[in-house]
This record gives structure tokens, C-alpha cells and sequence, in this order.
């Protein structure tokens, strides 16, 4: 069975919630906020279990979040947008 991406980045923590939003942003003028503030959470949680060589599937959830941000301006808004 394969797993539901929501489901498997959701047992992470604050920084998924606020990916989420992003993602779900419909309104254009809010969207580059909600992606500043996601993509903050996600480099603080990066930086947090950066020495943890435990696991490294939250680290890779928390990559693809990040290449995720980053083309999303290009795919709502029909323009790439630089942030932050």
C-alpha cells in the first residue's frame, strides 16, 4: 500500500502544518508569506536534527518540502517569484 504523502509528513511536527498552508494557499497575495514562513520552519528543523544520524527520513521529507516551496510561486502564481 502506498503511503499518503499528507499522512507521512504529518507525524513530523510544526514545520509540515506550515508547509501545508503553503501549499494550500489559494489567495496569491498571501501565498509567498505562508512559503517565507514555511520555509523558515523548515531550515530551523534542518539545522535542529542536522548531528542526528539516526534517521534521515525526516531530513529527506524536509528537502523535498524545501524543492517543493520553491517551485511552487512558479506553479500557482504562473511566474517564477524569488523569496527569501
Amino acid at each position: 500500500m502506498e503511503a499518503n504523502t499528507s499522512t507521512t509528513i504529518a507525524s513530523y511536527g510544526e514545520w509540515d502544518f506550515l508547509f501545508a498552508n503553503a501549499l494550500l494557499e489559494p489567495d496569491g497575495d498571501r501565498l509567498l508569506e505562508r512559503i517565507r514562513v514555511a520555509e523558515a520552519a523548515i531550515k530551523q528543523r534542518l539545522q535542529a536534527i542536522a548531528n542526528r544520524s539516526t534517521d534521515d527520513s525526516e531530513k529527506e521529507a524536509l528537502l523535498d518540502a524545501l524543492r517543493a516551496l520553491h517551485a511552487l510561486p512558479a506553479r500557482k502564481l504562473g511566474a517564477p517569484t524569488s523569496f527569501g
